[in-house]
């Protein structure tokens, strides 16, 4: 039995080490039928570096790799064989692994990186004048400026163009992770222009180039990284194209579970790990399947925890009332619709905007499409959360985020349980005070900034109580119900009221409403059938920052 390729995104490695390998050689036919450059972009762990490892070896003009190729699907490809296999000098570099916490060690990364290239490349030097040897030499030692270095990838693909008489493969692996990480770590702004002119520079115009892929997670756009790059063609997973080439389709994965004896697994495979939605096509995540295969079906959380999620756990820990509130509904298993980006830009998720989150939380395999929902051309989609694995994640991290808190807020529900109603309100209105910012409660429905705060609270009680949440009830909606699991225990009801100059004499008038609303329309009813007794009250009345509660 094969030995899986755990850890490994070196093909060379994979196919003389006879490891279990999935042929998606047919990538290269594609990537040669497309245009001059290529963007791909497709959550972590998708199979990018293998790919890309692939394509290094198939056009590398420097080493003879038919053997790597004997027996794959593109060797039956007689005319792509004779004309491009190690035909082209490669220009390969990968960023994958540069995530340092300042500017300074970043930019020092990004040059060693290159530097590293030159040394690699050194058989150019022969054809260079003088002064070109001098700035060769500098980038090689690692002591060039910054200018020069923006200039590295293009001067490069110039110097093996003069050397083999041939124009340049550049393939650049996971582009993005640099650029998020200056966004994690606060000196993108600082970082963007740096970056985006090593790679700008050497994609637009650049005249000794056959062929430019780039793979990443997301399109960073509008910072003059892809802008004037000509014949650029993008693959993301809103697309057909190449959507079978990353990540598995299902008769990938029954061919894997069937080698390794695993076919009984399947129901578990699709309920835990299927749902990505590339292009139309349903796509499995490899890695959870190359490690369910090694653990001989085992099933838990694989990808969630192979790290890569601190953005993600950021913009849900700095995300709006209304982001908060759709995280919830998506965990309940609901579906939301968004507008998608995929020209995204790091700097508009400072401002929150809900378009460029939930584009990210897609584009990072967090969420997945079902369907196109805005009219031609407009790029509106059904959202909803992937599968059982990335559904553990959510839930596992609003619950982590509510304990980062210094405020206890499960003991503040608590209070209203055994009784403590003053220390609740005292509580929960420090918290508005505290902790919110004027933009979560402003805008056409800022209840739902409020509903998001108490599910918030509420998520560890989940053990003891149902949480119902906009149910229909009685003669009208519930804002939020609490039904105990134990009968001795009490029931809670929250209504949530926007105080209205118009109608409400002042915040407490306001309150003593909602608490009127919840007794006329009858919304004990539902609570009552599970047969419980004591049933409490909660008005919540708002205006702003300022909060009137009454329980009841």
């Amino acid at each position: 039995m094969k030995k899986l390729p755990i850890g490994e995104s070196d093909f060379k490695s994979i196919i003389e080490d006879n490891m279990y390998y999935i042929d998606k050689s047919l990538l290269i036919k594609e990537i040669l039928s497309g245009g001059r450059v290529i963007l791909i972009t497709r959550p972590r762990r998708f199979g990018k570096t293998l790919n890309m490892s692939m394509m290094k070896y198939f056009f590398r003009n420097d080493q003879d790799n038919k053997h790597l190729f004997e027996g794959l699907k593109i060797w039956n490809e007689k005319e792509i064989i004779e004309k491009y296999l190690n035909k082209y000098p490669v220009i390969y570099i990968t960023f994958k692994d540069l995530k340092q916490n300042n500017y300074e060690d970043m930019i020092k990364s990004v040059k060693y990186t290159i530097t590293n290239l030159y040394r690699k490349h050194k058989e150019s030097v022969d054809v260079l004048e003088e002064f070109e040897k001098e700035d060769y030499i500098e980038i090689a030692k690692g002591i060039a400026d910054n200018v020069k270095y923006e200039n590295s990838l293009k001067n490069l693909s110039e110097y093996l163009y003069r050397y083999y008489k041939q124009k340049v493969i550049l393939l650049i692996d996971e582009y993005d992770t640099p650029i998020q990480q200056s966004y994690l770590n606060g000196y993108y702004n600082e970082f963007i222009n740096f970056m985006g002119n090593i790679l700008g520079n050497a994609l637009k115009d650049n005249e000794y180039l056959e062929k430019g892929v780039l793979t990443g997670i997301t399109r960073v756009a509008k910072e003059s990284i892809f802008t004037g790059v000509n014949n650029l063609d993008v693959s993301t997973i809103l697309g057909k194209l190449f959507n079978d080439k990353f990540g598995l389709t299902w008769e990938e994965v029954e061919e894997t579970l069937r080698y390794y004896g695993l076919e009984y697994e399947k129901e578990k495979v699709i309920e835990w790990y299927n749902g990505y939605n590339f292009g139309g096509l349903e796509i499995y995540n490899p890695y959870s399947i190359i490690n369910l295969a090694r653990n001989k079906g085992e099933i838990k959380y694989y990808w969630i925890n192979s790290s890569g999620n601190s953005l993600i756990k950021q913009l849900i820990r700095q995300s709006t009332a209304e982001v908060k509130t759709k995280i919830e509904e998506l965990i309940e298993g609901k579906e939301i619709e968004s507008s998608i980006d995929e020209n995204l830009v790091y700097g508009d998720l400072d401002k929150s905007t809900e378009e460029s989150i939930w584009t990210l939380f897609l584009f990072t395999g967090y969420l997945t499409w079902t369907k196109h929902t805005g009219e031609e051309g407009e790029p509106r989609y059904s959202l909803k959360i992937t599968n059982k694995e990335t559904l553990q994640f959510f839930k596992k991290t609003v619950v982590d985020i509510i304990k980062e808190t210094k405020i206890e807020l499960e003991s503040i529900i608590q209070n209203i349980i055994i009784g403590k109603y003053k220390e609740f309100g005292i509580k929960f209105k420090k918290i508005v005070k505290e902790t919110l910012s004027y933009y979560d409660i402003s805008g056409e429905e800022p209840e739902r900034f409020y509903h998001g705060l108490i599910l918030g609270m509420v998520v560890g009680l989940s053990k003891k109580y149902i949480v119902k949440s906009n149910r229909e009830t009685g003669y009208g909606r519930a804002d939020l119900i609490l039904i105990p699991k134990e009968k001795t225990e009490p029931g809670i009801i929250f209504e949530f009221k926007k105080y209205s100059i118009d109608f409400d004499k002042d915040l407490k008038d306001s309150a003593e409403k909602g608490i009127k609303q919840i007794e006329e329309k009858g919304y004990e009813e539902e609570i009552k059938s599970y047969g419980i007794e004591k049933i409490i009250k909660v008005a919540i009345a708002f205006d702003k920052k300022n909060v009137e509660i009454i329980v009841k």
